[in-house]
């Protein structure tokens, strides 16, 4: 019982200590929030109109409100918005963990003693921590901008379902994220890799355009990435009853056009999916990548203190040789 206490309370303090280090480098927070801000930036500059007018074309003219069109594409960009922070603060957030190991913090934290199992589930939490924490500062500024707009047709129920997408989604990318991140030596590494999964999130999981303009290979290939799901989870959420107010009165073979237009159902190998499929196959992800990622993660991040003792080793057999 006092082992698990002791165990509790190291966990507690290295959280603690990583979410200080996180949040008091401005440089840190910015470089999370710079996917997120990017995709809103060509939303507002570029593709917020080119969906638009796709979208009205669609329609005969004069049988739609554009304010309603409007409000629905609105709600696909908040909904990327959000998919895109999920991966990208959780990838960002392991600068702190990398920066450890570079500077050998990692090793001063096992030689304490602290068993290699809390430090990293200490990791593991902190990692969630901040991306709930950023992607809810996210979702709520999504909102006021949802509401600011005239394009909040979103219910109470969805409101907390989207938010618990985002818990679930933030789980998700930090069990892929750390293990991931843990393999890395250098902080300028993992920034220069953060960058290229920043870049290429946006495209595959929907946010820059929705994924039925993918060619099916494509189409395919994007929706193995849990992410993905998470996305189209966000979206049902987000456009549900945008899409309602848009289709009122319409045939349903409307409605489900365009949401498989915009991607609230995909297809995955060939079959259309729906919200239940969505989120079964992330929770999947979630138990494979937990039992995977306390593996895999540990002994990523023993592999310093076994290479320096390695070194010492030799040096010692070296000066052993050398006195005989």
């Amino acid at each position: 019982m006092k082992t698990l206490r002791s165990d509790f309370l190291a966990l507690g303090y290295t959280v603690r200590r990583c979410m200080g280090v996180f949040f008091k480098d401005g440089l840190s927070v910015f470089l999370a929030l710079l996917a997120p801000i990017i995709v809103f930036l060509l939303y507002v500059l570029f593709l917020g109109d080119l969906q638009t007018d796709a979208l009205m074309e669609y329609f005969p003219a004069g049988t739609v409100d554009e304010k309603a069109v409007n409000a629905f594409v609105d709600s696909w960009m908040i909904a990327g918005v959000l998919g895109t922070a999920c991966i990208t603060v959780s990838f960002s957030a392991n600068n702190v963990m990398v920066g450890d190991r570079e500077r050998g913090v990692v090793n001063d934290f096992l030689a304490a003693p602290m068993k290699k199992s809390v430090l990293l589930g200490a990791y593991f939490v902190f990692n969630f921590l901040v991306t709930v924490s950023i992607c809810t500062i996210v979702f709520f500024i999504g909102l006021i901008y949802l509401a600011a707009t005239g394009s909040f047709y979103i219910s109470a129920a969805d409101v907390f379902a989207a938010f618990g997408t985002i818990l679930y989604g933030s789980l998700s990318a930090t069990l892929i994220s750390v293990p991931i991140c843990a393999s890395f030596k250098t902080q300028g590494a993992l920034g220069g890799f953060s960058g290229i999964v920043s870049a290429a999130i946006g495209f595959l999981i929907g946010a820059y355009m929705p994924m039925s303009a993918f060619p099916s290979w494509l189409e395919n290939a994007a929706a193995v990435l849990p992410g993905t799901h998470i996305s189209g989870l966000f979206r049902n959420f987000f456009m549900s009853g945008a899409l309602e107010n848009l289709t009122s009165g319409m045939p349903e073979t409307v409605m489900n056009s365009i949401a498989e237009s915009f991607s609230m159902k995909f297809h995955f190998f060939g079959e259309r999916i729906g919200v239940d499929v969505m989120a079964g196959y992330v929770s999947a992800w979630v138990v494979v990548c937990a039992v995977c990622g306390l593996v895999i993660g540990t002994r990523l991040l023993d592999a310093p203190s076994a290479l320096r003792a390695k070194k010492k080793k030799k040096t010692e057999d070296k000066a052993n040789v050398r006195e005989d």
